[in-house]
């Protein structure tokens, strides 16, 4: 069974190579003063296009929990990945839990238009804005959501 997890990795990791022509990893700093931290990995699947996968951790008001999420960007202005004006689709989902035993999970599916530059040949700046349709809730606690949720974000990071 390692050894399968090995080759899988290895497999992985060479079809990330051998088609990223530009990869960027990157932060949300405003999100940590307001105690949502979020991570991601941005890497070109060809000359105009990214996937991104990203991490998150949310600790606000005594629930936390942690999400994952992706997103497909399809760049515009520049001619080329990561550079540029971007829109494009994403998906994503969020688990919290509180200090009761209460769960709740969260699932969105939206879009983001934004446009981020690369300074010098490493420094990266994004913003973006988003929409997105939340859906889920929590049978603990009798919560439903199901909605439209705009957003407003920047990030920075190292593009190579």
């Amino acid at each position: 069974m390692k050894k399968l997890l090995v080759l899988g990795a290895i497999v992985l990791v060479s079809v990330v190579k051998l088609s990223a022509q530009e990869q960027a990893a990157k932060v949300n700093p405003l999100g940590i003063l307001f105690g949502v931290a979020n991570a991601g990995f941005e890497f070109s699947t060809n000359e105009t296009q990214s996937l991104t996968i990203s991490a998150l951790y949310y600790d606000i008001a005594g629930a936390s929990g942690i999400g994952a999420g992706a997103e497909y960007r399809f760049y515009f202005s520049s001619g080329e990945a990561l550079r540029g004006w971007h829109a494009g689709p994403g998906v994503g989902y969020l688990s919290l839990g509180d200090g009761f035993d209460n769960n709740a999970g969260f699932f969105n599916v939206g879009g983001e238009v934004g446009h981020q530059w690369i300074f010098g040949e490493h420094f990266l700046v994004d913003v973006f804005a988003t929409a997105s349709f939340v859906t889920g809730g929590s049978d603990d606690l009798l919560v439903s959501v199901d909605g439209l949720v705009v957003g407003l974000g920047a990030s920075i990071g190292y593009a190579w």
